[in-house]
């Protein structure tokens, strides 16, 4: 019953993370106005001051408070007390400003606050989703490599993000692990909406009855041929693409123990620390 969850996981995560991708806009409606309607102010005012402290830090980040005011009419129709979205609120804006952090420093944020809150919305779900901070870095700074700085670019790392948060959770990759992951995916020849079908061939390979690290190092062995062979024709720089496996071309090490994360990853790009994290069962 448990892999049976996980594999709904893998299979719906990467779908919702990729329509969210698509254009959209947040509601219009700014804080102010959310808490001027009387049944909001009877139901939330006691947070009113408190949620627009939070929306003085998002307009500093040059985000717009709708961020909160769609927040607050989602908890307002599941009627959650007001102490239970006030935390809600903090912590989503925490991982907001993480997100908005990454974007800006590599000049992605877009500077109409509306569109930039719906990129930081959309972004952030990856955050949720258990994807670290450094991973989303990493998959900028290689969209960026390959892209240039611009939407597509931010789009392409949620892509590949998307899809390594479900191999994870399926798979249960190491976060080391998950960064060559990642790596091989943006840098790869595959559209973005194509990505996903790299869990399609992992997991045909296991039901032909190769091993689960078998099956990830020859999917993503083959994602990096495709690399190489782009590179050798002078179309791209893409010869560093790192696989699942070590650097003496040998399939990762079972760990029981399920591993630690590493201490230093870079930017996603091969080091020779790569498989010090191993994968639990």
């Amino acid at each position: 019953m448990k892999k049976m969850k996980k594999s709904r996981l893998a299979k719906a995560l990467p779908i919702a993370l990729f329509l969210l991708t698509l254009p959209a806009a947040l509601s219009a409606q700014n804080l102010a106005a959310w808490f001027a309607k009387p049944a909001n102010q009877a139901a939330y005012g006691a947070i009113a001051a408190d949620a627009e402290a939070l929306a003085v830090v998002l307009r500093a980040a040059s985000l717009s408070d709708s961020l909160l005011s769609k927040r607050l009419e989602e908890a307002a129709r599941k009627q959650v007390p007001a102490n239970v979205i006030m935390a809600t609120l903090a912590e989503d804006v925490r991982k907001y400003l993480q997100v908005s952090q990454s974007l800006r420093l590599r000049k992605l944020q877009p500077t109409n606050a509306e569109q930039a809150s719906t990129m930081v919305a959309q972004v952030s779900l990856l955050i949720r989703a258990g994807i670290e901070g450094r991973e989303l870095d990493a998959s900028l700074d290689l969209a960026v490599d390959k892209l240039g700085a611009k939407p597509a670019a931010v789009s392409r790392a949620v892509a590949a993000l998307s899809v390594t948060a479900a191999a994870r959770a399926e798979y249960k990759l190491s976060v080391e692990e998950s960064l060559f992951f990642t790596a091989a995916l943006v840098q790869s020849n595959l559209a973005d909406r194509k990505m996903n079908s790299v869990l399609a061939s992992i997991k045909n390979l296991i039901a032909k009855g190769g091993s689960t690290d078998a099956a990830l190092d020859a999917v993503m062995e083959s994602v990096s041929m495709g690399n190489s062979e782009k590179a050798k024709s002078g179309s791209s720089d893409t010869t560093n693409t790192p696989s699942l496996k070590n650097k003496e071309d040998q399939t990762r090490p079972e760990n029981k123990g399920g591993g630690e994360k590493p201490s230093n990853t870079g930017s996603g790009q091969g080091n020779d620390g790569r498989n010090k994290s191993g994968r639990g069962d």
